[in-house]
């Protein structure tokens, strides 16, 4: 006799409202009827769970099952079953097999997600709800779901798109938008994040947390004045949101309002004394205003707070190093490493250490993380990488990168490069092909901005040393590779050679936004000592940054000063270099002027800071890169006294 599909309809409402006990009896009574009927038999077993009646559940179910093998539900309700069980590897089979049965079904999509994520298979359970969330792209639960699991597992670009619909589905909730919003942060989509904050303000115009959030995006943008209001609005709605005072700290410390910002972050720690970031970020603002020692105080509190985070053993790194323990900061970089290892920055300062260091064949081949590392543009190339292979009867392009003085130093492995087989091409500014004309191993000159010619690949030229597997002992070091124009050299030899004294080129200042410049750059006064000696004549081979100084001693100074005639056409260090050829000696802090005294093999002594860059190694007075240069080296952070009191006494003894 057939089943009474009325009383089974009537079993199924009650069931529906919540009457589970009536619409048991109901089912009961309808399989009197039909005790084979697949469908009254899951419906019965549905109810048997819904009232904590397991192991009749499964007797029920499992009739279904072997009566209609795909009987949907009856998959479905056993899997329902065996995960109230706990029974989570038998209850993905279940909803496995459902899905099988009925792959276009979100919700058993939906209920194989859930017993996949209790079964530990989180990356399996994203599958099927994205897959439920395609199926129904309405589905709250399946974006929303999904968006959560790709979060916790760090995807949040893939996150995103979920994130978005489930705002889309519910367009009023703010705290929605605010979660899309930290998301798109996350997933580097800075723009898009700020945009969402502001729609988290226009539903929630009180929301502290957004205006911090948004602030400290701003700051990552480096929009610090942005984020000074934003953080400033965070300040006046909730005085007390240490966050608030921590990034408008940062905010006033990117414009350098290092006072206001020490205010603030005085403020923020009163608020919050164990803020780990708070403790960072005073570290941060110490240094920069070279107060390396205290710095690095804060940084070890901030460590001890929040020892999972990089960024303080990073930072600790920083402070050690200039400090002048550059051994030791390897220790730091190293920690900051273990916690981050993709973080380009730590691999970029590490490389530094290991360079200093003289441990070219480790620090080398770090040093190639520096164009992921924020303190570097992007290395965009116009032709394929060049890995280091046979370069024979190749048309390799080295481009030029950082300062001027960098293209002079490194310009050199044109000539070992062309020697191994390659047609060599260089890339460089337009203002330095008339100075490097004449360097040898290059073939072709172009700028940036040229049409590309064939090539076979490129280099960025401070890479070559890794290329080339550039050890201490294997530098390419043969002076001269840059050559004056010797009709420049003639036009200032009765000038220059009319005094008769030690003639002495001084520079002193370099890029000033440059990192660490106010380190490497000198005050001009520094040299007073040198112009102190009867016997020398010094000769300023500044131009631009810098050059107003010598205003301020021309009263008492015998400087020769060269204004506006200095490399005034025809290229950079067009005269500087014909002049360099004329005098006894240069003097220069660490700047561009080092490289093209050095590249022209004159003698040339370098004033450096306690830790300068990596070319210029620790603890020797020559350079394994310039045969003409003596380093005059800090025995102290800071004091440039005791550096050009040395100089004098040397230079004193030559003119003696």
């Amino acid at each position: 006799m057939s089943i009474d599909s009325d009383l089974l309809s009537t079993g199924i409402q009650l069931h529906q409202a919540g009457q589970v006990q009536a619409a048991y009896a109901i089912y009961r009574q309808a399989l009197h009827t039909d005790p084979a009927n697949a469908a009254a038999l899951s419906l019965l077993g549905a109810a048997c769970i819904n009232l904590k009646k397991w192991d009749e559940a499964a007797t029920h179910l499992q009739e279904a099952i072997r009566l209609e093998p795909n009987h949907l539900s009856a998959h479905d309700n056993l899997g329902v079953l065996l995960a109230k069980q706990g029974k989570m590897a038998e209850a993905v089979e279940s909803f496995r097999r459902a899905a099988a049965i009925s792959p276009n079904n979100p919700q058993t999509h939906l209920n194989l997600a859930a017993a996949l994520e209790r079964a530990d298979d989180a990356a399996t359970a994203i599958d099927s709800y994205r897959a439920a969330a395609h199926l129904d792209p309405n589905s709250l639960r399946a974006h929303r779901e999904a968006a959560r699991l790709l979060s916790s597992a760090g995807r949040m670009t893939e996150a995103v798109p979920h994130l978005r619909q489930v705002a889309r589905l519910k367009s009023s909730d703010p705290e929605v938008r605010f979660n899309l919003a930290a998301a798109l942060a996350q997933a580097g989509q800075v723009a898009e994040a700020i945009a969402a904050y502001g729609e988290v303000l226009e539903l929630k115009p009180d929301s502290a947390e957004a205006y911090v959030n948004l602030a400290q995006l701003h700051i990552d943008k480096r929009d610090y004045a942005a984020a000074i209001e934003a953080a400033q609005q965070a300040v006046a709605m909730r005085p007390l949101f240490a966050e608030a005072h921590l990034n408008l700290a940062s905010a006033l410390a990117g414009l350098k309002r290092n006072d206001e910002a020490g205010a603030a972050l005085a403020e923020c720690l009163r608020l919050k004394p164990e803020l780990g970031q708070a403790h960072n970020n005073l570290g941060n603002l110490l240094a920069s205003e070279g107060r390396f020692s205290e710095a690095e105080a804060a940084y070890r509190r901030a460590q001890q707070l929040n020892p999972t985070s990089s960024q303080s053993p990073y930072n600790l790194g920083i402070a050690v190093l200039r400090q002048g323990r550059v051994a030791d900061s390897l220790r730091h970089f190293e920690q900051a490493l273990a916690i981050t290892p993709h973080y380009p920055e730590a691999h970029h300062n590490w490389a530094s250490a290991l360079l200093l260091l003289g441990r070219y064949a480790e620090g080398l081949s770090e040093y190639e993380w520096r164009f992921q590392s924020r303190d570097f543009p992007a290395f965009r190339p116009r032709w394929t990488i060049w890995d280091g292979s046979s370069p024979e009867g190749k048309t390799i392009v080295l481009i030029s990168e950082q300062g001027l003085g960098d293209t002079l130093q490194f310009i050199r492995y044109a000539q070992p490069l062309a020697e191994l087989g390659a047609r060599v091409i260089v890339e460089c500014s337009a203002a330095l092909h008339p100075i490097l004309a004449h360097t040898p191993g290059v073939s072709q000159w172009i700028t940036p901005s040229d049409a590309a010619p064939a090539a076979d690949g490129c280099v960025p030229l401070l890479s070559m040393p890794h290329r080339m597997r550039t050890t201490l002992e294997t530098i390419p070091a043969s002076i001269p590779y840059i050559f004056a124009d010797q009709a420049r050299v003639e036009a200032w030899r009765d000038e220059i050679r009319s005094y008769g004294k030690l003639r002495v080129g001084i520079a002193w200042q370099g890029n000033p936004h440059a990192p660490y410049d106010a380190e490497r750059s000198i005050a001009l006064g520094a040299f007073a000592p040198l112009a102190a000696l009867s016997g020398v004549q010094l000769f300023s081979l500044q131009k631009g940054e810098g050059s107003e100084q010598l205003a301020t001693v021309a009263a008492d100074w015998n400087v020769v000063d060269f204004g506006e005639r200095l490399d005034a056409s025809g290229g950079a260090f067009m005269d500087t270099a014909a002049i360099m050829q004329h005098l006894d000696l240069v003097i220069t802090s660490d700047t561009s002027m080092a490289h093209l005294a050095g590249g022209l093999g004159v003698p040339t002594w370098v004033a450096l800071n306690l830790v300068p860059d990596w070319r210029w190694l620790l603890d020797r007075e020559d350079s394994p890169w310039y045969a003409t240069l003596r380093l005059y080296r800090q025995r102290r952070l800071g004091d440039w006294t005791e550096v050009f009191a040395r100089m004098a006494a040397e230079l004193e003894r030559l003119t003696g």
